[in-house]
């Protein structure tokens, strides 16, 4: 077998585990859930070919970032993220690679730019970027089902930007220094490889104001849900302390046979013992707390609210996440349908063959965001405004339920089916 042989069996081997490494980075920022492909296996495949193509046939650091850095956005493509963290994956994962890289050679070499480098070493690099993926992989938590506002990711970003920027400035203008250019690919590389735990750091903290913001609404909830209760009850008190006069009012009138007083009477007793707070009363006290705090919004600013609920008392179902979907469709309903002109809102929810039915129809001004990954929020705190449509949508999911989204020019829809069966407990 010839050198030049050996060398490229060498570099093949070395790219094929540094793509391997290349893999654990990857689950670091995603999920398989979040694949719309299959067989992502073969967009490695074809990166590990392209770069290594190119790594062999031309010498060029140019050439190799572009090449490497495409790859990556290859092996990204199936995955359905925000372009924003696509972003952030693919340059942390490419300037830790550029940084290992650079401090192996230039400590083990005489390397200058431009001068093609023993493939012995590129095995060496691509063994420590499989130790600290591995290690990062390990020391940090499943990526959670939450988006970090655009700001902050675009001052992440800028980290791993600037760091192969300056490493490449480094290594061309200040390469007789080696020391220095060494020293400092040692400290971009530590500063980069802290950017996953602050990024892991940020999406804790996001997911841990959001929960509180659920919580919250939750707690506004139940309290009000407990001052209707308490009115109604006051109601009942005073109506059990004059049931002997109404009943005395009522046995006179019959002698009478004043039916049209009797039936104004007994409508005038009906009025006074409903609670005018109380749109829900299918006797689950966490779908009417939510529904009634909601709805006392929506009877406010709206022209036309149509409630429908036909549910049993004792639904078995996981309360917490009907709760959190229901509160959350209902409230981004109601918002939508106060910039319309018609202020409609529309609300059903009934059981058909052991699956809950929610449909929720409003208003709106007939501006939509449409995006590749879905409907955008017009709202200002992406990160800490309720959960948003997207998490409505993998909570149902988690849940084994469906949900679809219509729309016209002036209605928008969701139905939501939720199979009794299938909710987690």
């Amino acid at each position: 077998m010839s050198l030049k042989m050996f060398n490229t069996i060498i570099a093949l081997l070395a790219n094929a585990l540094r793509f391997y490494a290349l893999k654990y980075f990857v689950n670091i920022f995603v999920r398989k859930e979040e694949c719309k492909w299959k067989y992502v296996s073969v967009l490695y495949i074809i990166g590990w070919a392209c770069t290594g193509m190119i790594s062999l046939r031309f010498s060029s650091p140019a050439l190799n970032i572009i090449s490497n850095v495409a790859s990556l956005f290859l092996i990204f493509l199936p995955y359905h993220i925000k372009n924003t963290k696509k972003c952030l994956a693919v340059f942390i994962i490419y300037v830790i690679n550029a940084l290992v890289d650079s401090v192996v050679i230039l400590s083990l070499t005489k390397y200058s730019v431009g001068q093609p480098v023993n493939q012995v070493y590129e095995g060496i690099t691509s063994l420590i970027l499989l130790f600290i993926a591995i290690v990062i992989y390990r020391t940090t938590e499943v990526e959670k089902e939450i988006t970090l506002p655009a700001l902050n990711m675009a001052a992440l970003l800028m980290v791993p930007v600037v760091s192969i920027a300056y490493i490449y400035y480094l290594i061309i203008v200040v390469h007789e220094v080696k020391g220095i250019v060494i020293f400092a690919a040692m400290v971009l590389l530590f500063i980069n490889i802290l950017i996953f735990y602050l990024y892991h750091s940020l999406l804790k903290f996001y997911s841990a104001r959001m929960n509180e913001q659920v919580f919250k609404q939750m707690l506004e909830v139940y309290s009000y849900q407990l001052d209707i209760a308490r009115e109604s009850e006051e109601r009942v008190k005073a109506l059990r302390h004059d049931i002997k006069h109404h009943i005395i009012e009522l046995s006179a009138m019959a002698k009478k046979n004043n039916n049209d007083d009797m039936v104004k009477y007994l409508n005038n007793m009906k009025e006074f013992m409903l609670n005018p707070k109380e749109y829900s009363t299918t006797g689950n006290r966490e779908i009417d707390g939510v529904l009634n705090y909601m709805l006392q919004k929506a009877n406010e600013i709206l022209n036309q609210v149509n409630v429908q609920i036909n549910i049993p008392e004792d639904l078995c179902l996981n309360n917490f996440d009907i709760c959190v979907i229901l509160g959350n469709l209902v409230d981004n309903a109601v918002r939508e349908a106060s910039k319309s002109e018609e202020k409609s809102l529309t609300i059903k929810m009934q059981i058909k063959q052991e699956v809950l039915l929610i449909f929720i129809e409003n208003s709106y001004s007939g501006k939509i965001l449409e995006k590749r990954n879905g409907l955008q929020t017009t709202q200002t705190e992406l990160a800490i405004h309720g959960i948003g449509l997207e998490n409505v949508k993998k909570v149902v999911i988690a849940n084994g339920g469906e949900i679809k989204i219509d729309y016209t020019s002036n209605r928008f829809c969701v139905q939501v089916l939720l199979y009794m069966s299938r909710i987690k407990n």
